[in-house]
């Protein structure tokens, strides 16, 4: 596709599979994490396209102001410009508000959304300068609607959901698409390392399609809502549930 995309968190869990479905569609990657580990293995497994110039690691935390400026001017150096933004990074703690901290709190806020905010304030006069541009968030399902154990977390997930809607307002007209994806529980080591074997179990269950969603089908949502195919879609929060956000918690009626 020859487009020039940043991603956050783009080292390991759904961030990773959107660096490599970009990187496979033809497109140059900067990803950005705050950690060397899964970086580094993200370089070494696509090694072939660092070589050729078109994946770039930068390390930075996306709610720190000072790292994100570094993250725009590490990305015109290294492809020039950039014509998708993805926002994945994200944290997750569990907890009922009255469990929580201010510590909690204030993590969860600072990359959820400000982390968010951060990016789509200094990547977005970009994509002005040119007339187009796509930016997509990943909010989660846990932002459309009530999580147990979550309210944080869904907090900050609700935010993405209007922040996303509020910049489609504002920036549609430049020919800035802005959407947000919400997936369900998706099998990333957040998730599967935070849940034991019923909690699992409940989660398919519950499920319409029998299975947890696959990080490479969150990536697959992200490179249509970048595409061109999606040209005509903004301001939208596009589940990729299963089919989850659809039941409203009846239990089934077996009736003849």
């Amino acid at each position: 596709m020859d487009r020039n995309v940043v991603i956050t968190g783009g080292s390991k869990g759904i961030g990773r599979a959107m660096t490599d479905a970009f990187l496979n569609a033809g497109d140059r990657v900067v990803f950005i994490a705050r950690g060397d580990a899964d970086a580094k293995k993200v370089l070494e497994d696509r090694k072939e396209d660092s070589a050729a110039g078109r994946l770039f690691y930068y390390k930075g935390d996306v709610s720190s102001e000072d790292d994100v400026k570094g993250l725009v001017s590490f990305t015109l150096n290294n492809i020039g410009t950039c014509d998708v933004l993805i926002n994945n990074a994200a944290i997750f703690r569990p907890g009922r508000v009255n469990e929580n901290g201010s510590d909690d709190f204030d993590s969860l806020f600072a990359v959820n959304v400000r982390g968010v905010f951060l990016t789509s304030k200094y990547f977005i006069p970009i994509m002005m300068e040119k007339g187009r541009g796509s930016v997509i968030n990943v909010a989660s399902l846990a932002g459309l609607g009530g999580g147990y154990n979550m309210t944080l977390y869904s907090a900050t997930k609700a935010a993405v959901i209007g922040m996303t809607r509020s910049m489609a307002m504002d920036y549609t007209r430049f020919g800035i698409r802005v959407n947000c994806i919400c997936p369900s529980a998706t099998m990333t080591e957040m998730f599967l390392n935070g849940n034991d074997d019923n909690v699992i179990r409940l989660y398919k269950n519950n499920n319409p399609s029998g299975r947890l969603g696959l990080p490479k089908e969150i990536a697959d949502a992200a490179l249509f809502l970048a595409s061109d195919q999606s040209g005509y879609i903004s301001g939208q929060a596009l589940s990729v549930d299963g089919g989850l956000s659809a039941w409203n918690g009846e239990a089934p009626q077996p009736r003849k």
